[in-house]
């Protein structure tokens, strides 16, 4: 891998920025196309050629799956090869990679950027094509706290899955079929004709209630009342064949309108989930199916006028960052709180642990707005983000990370040693 890393991460630049850093004698040839998308001079500034590195990694990692039986599910890594499972997951186009950040008051502006010749394949399918207007932050309320919308082909996970069953690995092409032609639910829809209209747009809206908290009962674990939108396009279908089911079962009240269409149970749930009235509802002119915490919700969200896009807290989280891509993010101050206090809590229960440590890691800070885009390119994948972190805590993370597949070796090895010398039971 060529790599070109300065003082505080800070890359050469000097033909565009005139800082007087000096350029390599034979620059990278995708130095260009990667460097005019990040911001020299900040806090990090990392560039990386990783031309045919993708196939170098798969060469180490496939030999650390082969010495870990018990992770492959069957003996076809044996016949796979650096360059096919590259091919098969897309990577083989990716030439370089840039992470920029610099400080504004409390946040860090960061940019990174994925560079791939020719078309998207593979993984680089999965988040979308082209990048379009988010439409969903018009739908937020003021007191929403997270808001999620990303494009999604997840049939392209079924395309992976079954090009490596091709070759031995995983789930054979008929064990993917059958998986595929069962029923959901109970329903007269397949799991395959789900994945089928899953390319689409999804999107999340949360709002937190802080003054209601709901406790489980028996356990001391509580969680402020939430409420929540879940919006997914093209799977009107779906619903239709909930309401059929639903005309069938007594526990399940189902209306029908020329606008709307609404499922939802029929009894009052127990306490305190008494709190929520669940629905699936489906718009008719769109066949956009929602899952809400509450038709009332619902209501709120699609009668919004004066939303979160224009409270302070989003403004400040969504500066320099792009209304067109293919997946957003946004947390509010209190959305941040909440992530640390219910993982607090966790804690409290049952103790500290691995997880519990690593997903503090990923947490954003208490108490500032995150916003995170991410759009497609003609050349690549630019990710731009208003956040407490910059990206040496990336750096961190990639550094841990390539240290995994070693240490699971080393692990799995010392373990079978062990098991080898373990005295007979008495």
């Amino acid at each position: 891998m060529k790599q070109s890393f300065a003082p505080c991460f800070l890359c050469v630049l000097a033909a565009c920025s005139g800082s007087g850093v000096p350029m390599a004698p034979e620059k990278s040839p995708h130095f260009d196309a990667v460097s005019e998308r990040l911001q020299l001079g900040g806090t990090v500034y990392a560039y990386a050629d990783i031309e045919g590195d993708a196939e170098r990694a798969a060469d180490f990692l496939l030999p650390l799956l082969r010495d870990l039986p018990s992770l492959v599910p069957r003996q076809g890594v044996n016949r796979l090869n650096a360059t096919t499972l590259v091919r098969i997951l897309g990577l083989h186009n990716v030439q370089a990679i840039g992470l920029s950040s610099y400080a504004k008051e409390s946040l860090y502006h960061n940019r990174s950027f994925i560079h791939h010749a020719g078309a998207r394949e593979g993984l680089l399918k999965l988040f979308g094509a082209n990048a379009a207007p988010f439409d969903l932050v018009s739908t937020a309320p003021k007191n929403a706290d997270l808001v999620w919308e990303q494009q999604l082909d997840v049939r392209v996970l079924v395309e992976i899955v079954r090009a490596l069953g091709e070759l031995g690995v995983g789930t054979t092409p008929e064990e993917l079929d059958e998986a595929l032609g069962e029923p959901v639910l109970g329903l007269d829809f397949t799991l395959g004709a789900i994945l089928d209209r899953l390319n689409t747009t999804a999107g999340l809206i949360i709002a937190v209630d802080e003054s209601r908290p709901l406790r489980v009962p028996g356990e001391s674990f509580w969680f402020p009342y939430t409420d929540f939108l879940f919006r997914i396009d093209g799977l009107g279908d779906l619903a239709d064949a909930m309401l059929e089911r639903a005309s069938l079962d007594p526990f399940i009240a189902s209306e029908r309108t020329e606008e709307w269409v609404s499922i939802r149970p029929a009894i009052k749930l127990p306490p305190p989930w008494n709190a929520y009235e669940p629905s699936v509802v489906k718009e008719i002119a769109t066949g956009r199916m929602y899952v809400v915490s509450s038709p009332a919700f619902l209501k709120t969200c699609l009668s919004t006028t004066d939303g979160v896009a224009q409270t302070a807290d989003f403004v400040r989280a969504f500066e320099q960052l792009p209304m067109t891509g293919n997946g957003l993010t946004y947390f509010s101050p209190r959305m941040t709180r909440q992530m640390h206090a219910v993982l607090d809590r966790v804690i409290e229960a049952n103790g500290s642990s691995l997880a519990t440590s690593i997903t503090r890691f990923f947490l954003p800070d208490v108490g500032h707005p995150v916003g995170w885009v991410a759009a497609n390119t003609d050349d690549g994948l630019l990710i731009t983000s208003n956040s407490p972190s910059s990206h040496k805590s990336t750096l961190l993370t990639l550094g841990y990370a390539a240290l995994l597949p070693a240490a699971a070796v080393v692990g799995a090895s010392f373990l079978d040693h062990l098991e080898v010398r373990k005295p007979p039971a008495m």
